[in-house]
């Protein structure tokens, strides 16, 4: 059985993360009733030597519902805009 996503796709912009971990926070508050990194269902990683400061990516019981992204004040979480019409 597949994963059901409730929300429309969020877009990761790695570059922009400054690491605050809000969109954890936000996103454990919702789905775990406490502020919990651990438990979030986004995960937000400080990288060594690479491109980017910061790893951005969402386990398998993310269901895309948009917490994240409305709560990052940097951007670097987008969800996807409803397309027209639709």
């Amino acid at each position: 059985m597949e994963k059901e996503e409730i929300g429309r796709p969020i877009d990761i912009f790695a570059e922009r993360c400054a690491g605050c971990l809000i969109c954890e926070l936000r996103c454990s508050l919702k789905f775990e009733k406490a502020f919990n990194p651990g438990k979030a269902r986004i995960r937000v990683l400080r990288l060594v030597g690479a491109d980017t400061e910061y790893s951005v990516s969402f386990n398998d019981d993310c269901d895309t519902c948009g917490t994240c992204a409305r709560h990052c004040p940097y951007e670097a979480l987008i969800q996807e805009k409803k397309a027209k019409g639709a």
